[in-house]
């Protein structure tokens, strides 16, 4: 399926469509929304990339749109190496803001993966010089759209916070990586209109994944965080 859009556009559908019922199934099971354990989260960060995909497959290449389709697969798949208990959410975690704070936080993960993932196939096009192919509109678009979301999954993040530890904000190793990743894409938002780094900007993007997956996984993972899976 590789470069083949319309087999990974319905390969991307079925995922979705599956994934959805595994949702339903889980919420029905939990009586609360499914997004409160390891399995769930890495999930939901496929579904979110799937969507993704769907969004944009329009206006990307044939090898992005399966690149995002592994993607999502690698996601979806290492819920595999988890052992699935189920548990009902503890009391902090039964409010309104958890929901919300955590699919539009995969939200803006999944779009600044797309950014990565476009800037990286956009190399040699960045290479030209006409100044409308190095801006190459969609990657900051993407961005955009992506920093809206974790904007507001903060704002939401700090209400949770407070209801659940009583404070908005703690010096905690994911609310840090998450305040450096928010200020890094922040700031990518600008290098359009800075010439002298513009040249600077695949990398940056490429790099930004990175910080994405130390956000996600390092500081669920390998520190003694609260958010810890």
């Amino acid at each position: 399926m590789f470069g083949r859009k319309r087999e990974a556009s319905f390969s991307l559908f079925a995922l979705l469509i599956t994934i959805t019922l595994f949702f339903a199934a889980r919420a029905y099971l939990k009586e609360f929304f499914p997004f409160t354990d390891k399995i769930e989260s890495f999930a939901t960060l496929s579904t979110l990339i799937v969507i993704s995909a769907l969004v944009y497959r329009e206006q990307i290449a044939n090898k992005e749109f399966t690149a995002l389709l592994v993607l999502a697969l690698a996601s979806l798949s290492a819920t595999l190496i988890f052992e699935d208990k189920l548990h009902y959410p503890t009391a902090y975690l039964r409010t309104i803001w958890y929901p919300l704070h955590v699919p539009l936080s995969f939200a803006a993960y999944a779009l600044w993966f797309l950014a990565g993932i476009d800037a990286i196939y956009s190399t040699k096009q960045l290479k030209s010089t006409d100044p409308a192919v190095a801006e190459r509109a969609l990657i900051t678009q993407l961005n955009r759209n992506g920093f809206i979301f974790f904007s507001f999954a903060m704002l939401f993040g700090g209400i949770w916070g407070y209801l659940a530890w009583g404070a908005y904000f703690m010096w905690d190793s994911k609310l840090l990586w998450s305040i450096i990743l928010w200020l890094y894409y922040g700031n990518l938002l600008h290098i359009d209109a800075l010439p002298r780094f513009r040249h600077w900007k695949v990398p940056l993007y490429a790099l930004g994944m990175v910080l994405i997956l130390i956000t996600f996984i390092g500081t669920g993972f390998f520190t003694r965080s609260i958010h810890k899976f």
